[in-house]
């Protein structure tokens, strides 16, 4: 066993060295036979079940809340987001460094932020070890510019977290902005990156995934045109962790899907929800406020109703629905958020089933209700906007052998009355709704459930930026 492990490190160090030894071709993609649809099943299994995640945006970033030398750089007055007042105050690379000396978030308790995630119903959490600040959030050997050399809590948070997850049974990801990186390599997003910008970003996957045990998931972000490039780093995640998902955004929106070799999952834009059923893996990432990152004076909070109906949205459409939180340089979480997050919890402890290993509505439409998703043999019909007349929709061809409310722990059959000739179900309800957020009839079939193909609808529910029904 000595000797083997032995031989996988001899091994992992021989590719890493030969990827460095590459600086005359800084896009040199090693070959690698096409993967079996099947790995890819394999790889994606968990993520398909857990549906529900969490993001973290934190760094030096937070430390100005939006603001520099007076004037507010967040989304909420129209600027681009809070982590990004590096880039748009035009700060000089030294004077925005600086801030690493003050960065010592001693509030930070990588069990509470896991605890919360889990309370939450949450399944995997993905953090920025690296944001386009180029600041590196974890201990690296290819530059002094991280959290172990240049802040005084000289604490790496990306390995207590990992640490952590593992612990607790949540899957750990990373989020690195592979391209832009105002820091080390300069404010614009170059079609080729200098020589030895690439050779550190290579250097610091090496790290991450090596470092700090099982990656689940590699979030890259604004990746470019240059597919060997991304090709390259794509394929170091692939060599060192296979069993690694990795996100779209390794490479730029407009490379072809099927030209996005290392892509596992479609990233959505941010704050988007699917229009319709997805036809791949998806995911949308989604703040709980206008900003990413912390921002002092962003007060628009979208409500755990809201929150609740785009995470029921996103699975009704087949996506997962990654939720973000932006920790205050302190190091923990805003009050805020933790309230969100633990009413979440209490709808997902009761509701989890109709959100974990779903997959979308059968129908390629939703109702004026809500939505629905699906598992095997059951529906799970979404009911947002409650009507205590009865819960009507088209389009269901076969008849469910029970009806109930899920959060009814006595599961009392509820009446279904259907018209066989035009397909129209109508779920007899009380008068009130159990949860005002979203209450959740299933209704359950002996045989696989068979639908009216030629049954019509529209998509009612459209979140881009702010949840309505038209």
């Amino acid at each position: 066993m000595h000797k083997r492990l032995l031989l996988q490190k001899a091994i992992a160090c021989a590719l890493f060295l030969t990827m460095l030894t590459t600086a005359a071709a800084e896009t040199t993609v090693i070959s690698q036979e096409v993967e079996t649809p099947i790995a890819q099943d394999e790889r994606m299994q968990w993520w398909r079940e857990a549906r529900f995640g969490m993001f973290v945006h934190w760094g030096l970033s937070s430390i100005l809340g939006g603001e520099w030398q007076g004037k507010d750089y967040g989304k909420e007055v129209g600027g681009a987001s809070a982590e990004w007042i590096m880039l748009k105050a035009q700060i000089p690379k030294e004077e925005y460094a600086k801030l690493s000396g003050q960065f010592n978030p001693v509030q930070f308790d990588a069990k509470q932020w896991v605890s919360l995630a889990k309370a939450a119903g949450m399944r995997y959490l993905v953090i920025t070890a690296k944001h386009h600040d180029g600041f590196c959030m974890f201990e690296s050997e290819h530059t002094d510019y991280d959290i172990m050399d240049a802040t005084p809590l000289k604490r790496d948070v990306i390995k207590e977290l990992a640490e952590e997850c593992r612990r607790q049974g949540i899957r750990f990801g990373v989020y690195y902005s592979q391209r832009q990186d105002w820091y080390h390599s300069g404010r614009s997003r170059r079609a080729v990156a200098p020589p030895a910008y690439t050779r550190m970003v290579r250097g610091h996957l090496q790290e991450l995934l090596t470092n700090y045990g099982d990656i689940s998931v590699v979030w890259f972000d604004t990746g470019g045109g240059n597919m060997e490039l991304s090709d390259s780093y794509g394929e170091i995640v692939r060599k060192l962790q296979p069993r690694s998902i990795i996100c779209s955004r390794l490479y730029s929106r407009s490379v072809p899907t099927e030209k996005r070799k290392y892509a596992d999952f479609e990233s959505l834009p941010d704050r988007t929800i699917a229009g319709g059923r997805v036809q791949q893996d998806t995911e949308t990432c989604m703040t709980m406020r206008h900003n990413w990152g912390y921002d002092r004076d962003d007060d628009n909070w979208k409500s755990a109703k809201d929150i609740i109906e785009r995470l029921v949205l996103s699975a009704s459409r087949g996506a997962n629905f990654l939720l973000n939180v932006g920790p205050t340089p302190e190091g923990s979480f805003c009050p805020e958020e933790i309230e969100r997050l633990k009413a979440i919890g209490q709808w997902m402890k009761i509701n989890g089933e109709s959100i974990y290993g779903t997959t979308a509505s059968p129908f390629d439409f939703d109702f004026p209700w809500g939505s629905i998703t699906q598992k095997r043999n059951t529906l799970y019909l979404h009911v947002m906007q409650w009507s205590p007349e009865g819960i009507t929709f088209q389009g269901l061809a076969s008849r469910p052998s029970k009806a109930y409310l899920l959060a009814d722990p006595e599961r009392a059959m509820l009446t279904v009355e259907q018209n066989a000739d035009k397909h129209i179900t109508t779920v007899t309800v009380p008068g009130e709704a159990p949860d005002t957020n979203d209450s959740v009839i299933v209704l359950d079939f002996d045989a696989p459930v068979e639908i009216d193909e030629t049954a019509e609808g529209e998509y009612r529910w459209v979140k881009p930026t702010g949840l309505k029904r038209e």
